[in-house]
């Protein structure tokens, strides 16, 4: 397992993966582990499971007021297979991500 922060204007960050988790193979649920709001720099109630699937969990600060991460949204579009719309303000991921794979 790896997980890799992005924020903008950045490099990736290789974080620690302790603590962190797939989700539930059985429901698909992806919780929020304690880990997340730290790495975000934010309050858990603020944590949004941006995309997740068997082998990928994808995090963010729900409605972010930061600055867009063009680097996120082109891991989150390799880990998830959706394309994100540059052009649609409503797509455009910003702030603090964090991708955690298998």
């Amino acid at each position: 397992m790896n997980a890799m922060l992005y924020l903008p204007h950045q490099p990736p960050q290789l974080v620690s993966f302790e603590g962190l988790c797939m989700p539930d193979p059985a429901t698909g649920f992806a919780r929020v582990p304690d880990q997340v709001p730290a790495l975000l720099g934010c309050a858990p109630g603020l944590v949004d499971v941006l995309a997740s699937g068997p082998e990928y969990v994808a995090y963010s600060v729900f409605d972010s007021e930061e600055e867009a991460n063009p680097a996120a949204m082109a891991a989150v579009a390799a880990v998830s297979g959706v394309a994100f719309d540059a052009e649609d303000e409503d797509a455009i991921l910003c702030g603090a991500v964090l991708v955690v794979q298998c």
